[in-house]
This record gives structure tokens, C-alpha cells and sequence, in this order.
């Protein structure tokens, strides 16, 4: 019997580690696809430095990038690659805590804190392509959570999001299932330890508290009623249920979700081409007039 004190403590922890995760370097470089990016520093409205990849395209749109927790964007470069294919300028950002990005400290209002840095880089797009004729917001597993909730805030118009492997609509069971499905790497006897019920709702209320928000976004009082969404769920995604993304999908009017023979972030891998054809069918739909009634 594991005592709640020890439970407790085991799980604020956990979700601080979730939160401000050991920094991995960039493993790929725009170069490697052939992408001609540029290096930005960009400051939040916190004062949290955001390094950045901008890359141009010729001019179809602009799309914002984000990453997994505890990766880098040089895991979003096969992804870029396909918009750049498809004339989209490009924004790449490490989150605050993340590769090149500078360190943030706060355990409180981190959902808000993650979200703002969507804004920073949405108005170094702007900035950078002022004339471009629409943005969007892709997030990848963690960055999808604050780019849905990017939607709460007024900032630069988001005319479409895309969400890769997330997120879903339960948060309380998503942090308690990540937790006990072994997502977390430890020897065999912590791991049995982490599963245990006591430790995975520590970890879930803790992480809950720390992010400060209400979970989902409402549709009446957000964005979320009219930006158009794709959500690519991996039918095989052991991190994030697929039942939890189409969930959540299934409550905003302009949504739409693929589905893939994959596990989580593996979509682009596993099929790409069904992977191609789902994301070009969604960037074509927001260029196709608005029907009429």
C-alpha cells in the first residue's frame, strides 16, 4: 500500500518533470529537407525568448509549427517539408523549455504560458509575411493542447488549425493513462510504482493545477465554433486514445478528423500518402468558397 503522502509527492513531481522536461538538441536541420530557413529570437509577452526556423514559401499561406513535449520543431521537419511543397511559408517554434527556447520556471498558468507562445510566433509570421492570405496552427501530441487553447485568445486571424496525435477531450483520464500505460521512462520496479492508481491521480490533479485552465475550449465562447480543425489521429496511438481526439473533435461544428494505421506521431511515417491527402484535401478547403444556405 503506497502511503498518500508519498503518492503525492510522487505525482507533483511528475507533472513538473511533464511540464519543463529535459532538453533534447535538434536532431535535423532545414538543410537536411532542403528547406531555406532563417534563425529568429523572438520575445514573448513574458519575457521568455522563442527561437525560431522561418521559412519561406511562394505565398499560398502561412502555417505556425509546433513540436511534441520534450522535443524540438526539428521533429516537425518531414511535416514542413510537405507544406513547403505546397507554397506555404512556415514558422517553426521551440516552445519555452524546449530546444533553443529559453527557460520558464512557473509551475502556474502554464496553459496560458504555452498558448502565448503561439501568439509570439504567429505575430512573428505576420510580421515576416504581412501580405499572406491565411494562417493556421499545426501542434504535434503536446503542442496540439496549447494551439486549441490559442483560440480562447484575441490575437491575429487563425483561419484553420491542424492537430497531429492530440489532444482530447478528457484531460483528468488522458494524464492519468499516460501515466499508467508505462509513457514515462523508468526501471521495471519505479514503472510498477508510477502505474499505480494513488501516484497516476497525483500526477493528473497536479499537472491539471500547474496548466490552470478549464479543459476543453468552449465552442460558444471561442474560436472554436468557426475555425475550420483537422484532427490526424493514429488509430494505434497509445499515448493519446483515439476515442479521446474524435471525442473532442465531434464537439466543434467545423471539424474533421483522418484516421491512420499508426501509434503516436508515426501517421506521416506509417502512411504518408493517405497522410498527404488528408492534410492537401483540408489546406484546399479553406481556399473553396463558404457555402450557402
Amino acid at each position: 500500500m503506497i502511503p498518500d503522502a508519498l503518492a503525492s509527492a510522487a505525482g507533483r513531481r511528475l507533472a513538473r518533470q511533464l511540464l519543463h522536461p529535459p532538453r533534447k538538441q535538434h536532431h535535423r536541420s532545414p538543410d537536411d529537407h532542403g528547406l531555406p530557413a532563417t534563425a529568429l529570437i523572438a520575445r514573448s509577452p513574458d519575457g521568455v525568448d522563442l527561437h525560431l526556423w522561418l521559412i519561406p514559401g511562394s505565398g499560398a499561406g502561412t502555417v505556425v509549427v509546433g513540436h511534441g513535449i520534450g522535443l524540438t520543431k526539428s521533429a516537425s521537419l518531414r511535416q514542413v517539408a510537405l507544406l513547403h511543397e505546397s507554397g506555404y511559408h512556415v514558422v517553426m517554434l521551440d516552445h519555452r523549455n524546449h530546444g533553443l527556447s529559453g527557460a520558464d520556471r512557473s509551475r502556474q498558468h502554464l496553459a496560458q504560458r504555452y498558448s502565448s507562445d503561439i501568439g509570439t510566433a504567429v505575430e512573428a509570421a505576420h510580421t515576416a509575411w504581412p501580405h499572406s492570405p491565411k494562417l493556421i496552427v499545426w501542434g504535434f501530441s503536446f503542442s496540439t493542447f496549447p494551439t486549441l487553447h490559442s483560440l480562447r485568445h484575441p490575437c491575429t486571424p487563425i483561419h484553420g488549425i491542424i492537430c497531429d496525435s492530440g489532444p482530447g477531450l478528457d484531460l483528468e483520464t488522458m494524464l492519468q493513462d499516460f501515466l499508467t500505460g508505462g509513457n514515462l521512462p523508468a526501471p521495471p520496479g519505479t514503472r510498477r510504482f508510477l502505474r499505480s492508481r494513488k501516484v497516476a491521480d497525483a500526477f493528473a490533479a497536479a499537472a491539471i493545477a500547474m496548466l490552470g485552465t478549464t479543459w476543453p475550449p468552449d465552442s460558444e465562447t471561442s474560436a472554436a465554433s468557426s475555425v475550420p480543425m483537422l484532427f490526424l489521429v493514429g488509430r494505434e496511438d497509445r499515448v493519446v486514445a483515439p476515442e479521446q481526439i474524435r471525442a473532442l473533435a465531434a464537439r466543434y461544428p467545423r471539424a474533421r478528423h483522418a484516421e491512420f494505421p499508426a501509434d503516436h506521431l508515426e501517421s506521416v511515417k506509417a502512411a504518408p500518402e493517405a497522410y498527404r491527402e488528408a492534410v492537401g484535401s483540408f489546406l484546399a478547403s479553406l481556399t473553396a468558397p463558404e457555402p450557402h444556405g
